[in-house]
């Protein structure tokens, strides 16, 4: 599978979002594992859709935890590309670890 960056942590899912999103030509493909494992090792070594925070701020039901809001924003862009049955999973996960973190 291939997605798009341009190494600043911003990555797109199409060449059409790299081109919107990231600057036409500022930015390059990158071959990114298929399989669920391997793909979560690959992004979570990239830090894609990381949140840096300087301190954990106290959780509450508006505000999501930059797990969940990682969770969350791939699920949007599951959506998108019309994977809806991936999506609604991806969407589940991230509501899951947010409900996790607010309930202590």
């Amino acid at each position: 599978m291939k997605l798009y960056t341009n190494d600043k942590g911003q990555w797109a899912g199409t060449q059409a979002d790299a081109n919107k999103q990231l600057g036409r030509g500022c930015w390059h493909t990158v071959e990114v594992p298929v399989d669920k494992t391997c793909l979560m090792a690959f992004l979570n070594n990239r830090k894609v859709g990381a949140v840096e925070v300087q301190s954990e701020p106290e959780l509450t039901s508006e505000l999501l935890s930059p797990q969940a809001a990682s969770w969350v924003a791939w699920s949007l862009d599951t959506l998108k590309r019309g994977d809806t049955r991936e999506a609604e999973a991806m969407l589940r996960k991230g509501l899951t670890i947010q409900n996790e973190l607010t309930k202590g």
